[in-house]
């Protein structure tokens, strides 16, 4: 018997990225580290309201590329534990 899980994308810190993209117009909801199914819904209505051109929150904003543009988010992130599933 064979089981295959499948392969999992994830960033270094294990969050999504959720958010526009440098392209304009280009947006990503990905990066689900292998907890895809639980965060799919999350995850889309945080994309759609992005796409749509709502304020983002903080959270959307963590959550999205432009977290690697604030030093103090990812040295927090790269101090803790990762949270792998």
């Amino acid at each position: 018997m064979i089981h295959y899980g499948g392969s999992y994308t994830m960033t270094e810190e294990s969050w999504p990225l959720i958010g526009p993209l440098e392209v304009p117009g280009a947006y990503i909801a990905g990066a689900m580290s292998g907890f895809g199914t639980m965060a799919a819904c999350a995850a889309g209505e945080i994309c759609a309201r992005w796409v749509l051109g709502a304020v983002p929150t903080a959270d959307e904003i963590a959550l999205s590329p432009r977290r690697y543009d604030d030093a103090t988010v990812m040295a927090g992130l790269r101090s803790g534990n990762k949270g792998v599933l």
